[in-house]
């Protein structure tokens, strides 16, 4: 299964995955005449993920988690390639360091990285504490 962002500015979001994730093209962009982005097929850590310029009433902005060796350095990334904040770094209680930004298109990128193990009680138990705190 493959996620695919179909949104506006389109191109400017290919730019923000390369620069940012390091999407690497699985095969080159396909183009309308027109100019605007068909489609692109890119790996991110070994998924796939499509993006293509919205038309025809068809845009809906996406939500993706990717796993990073460095989320704090892929959040300032991101934040510096012009994407907005939505949720900041913090510690979660399954046992990951994520957050979230919100690039040009409208689509959100949640970006985690593994710190410590748990059992899967530890994560009920954690999961049950922000419960009652929210």
């Amino acid at each position: 299964m493959s996620s695919f962002l179909v949104c506006p500015e389109a191109d400017a979001v290919l730019a923000f995955a390369r620069e940012v994730f390091g999407a690497e093209d699985i095969r080159p962009a396909l183009y309308r005449r027109g100019g605007a982005l068909w489609n692109a097929e890119l790996s991110i850590g070994g998924s796939t993920i499509m993006v293509g310029a919205s038309r025809l009433g068809f845009s809906r902005p996406g939500f993706v988690y990717v796993h990073v060796p460095d989320a704090r350095a892929t959040f300032d990334a991101a934040v510096a390639a012009g994407a907005q904040p939505v949720m900041p770094l913090a510690a979660q209680f399954y046992g990951d360091l994520d957050g979230g930004v919100e690039d040009m298109g409208g689509n959100w990128w949640w970006m985690s990285t593994h710190e410590r193990s748990l059992s899967p009680d530890e994560i009920e138990a954690g999961a049950r504490r922000q419960e009652a705190a929210a």
